[in-house]
């Protein structure tokens, strides 16, 4: 908080627009008409990891779109909401693409890898 020049009260200091039109966006790009989607939660251990993201066919494959959150214990999570469906996605572990450990599911890809599988029901997740 600044003090106001002429008063000794504290003067709250507005929060940027550039702030609140960033979590709109994302706000709309995970939530919005997310009725019928399921919220999945995508976890992978990354101990020593500084980023974490996922990439898969519910985000055209960017790289950089779906940041995982990391705990002190180097786990990191994401919750995505996404209606039923199959999906294909990959890990990226500070650049590196990565299977999930966890998925049951795994299909070739055209890069020599696989891509891990997950079957979103209408009552929730299933790998």
């Amino acid at each position: 908080m600044k003090r106001n020049e002429h008063h000794s009260v504290p003067v709250a200091t507005p929060t940027p627009l550039s702030h609140w039109q960033n979590y709109w966006q994302n706000y709309k790009r995970d939530v919005a008409g997310s009725v019928g989607r399921i919220a999945v939660e995508l976890t992978i251990a990354a101990p020593g990891a500084e980023k974490v993201f996922v990439a898969g066919n519910f985000n055209d494959w960017s790289a950089g779109e779906h940041r995982l959150r990391g705990d002190r214990a180097g786990s990191w999570s994401i919750r995505l909401w996404l209606a039923p469906g199959r999906y294909e996605y990959r890990f990226i572990v500070d650049g590196e693409w990565q299977d999930d450990p966890c998925a049951s599911t795994r299909v070739a890809n055209a890069f020599g890898s696989t891509n891990c599988v997950i079957e979103v029901s209408p009552r929730g997740r299933s790998l």
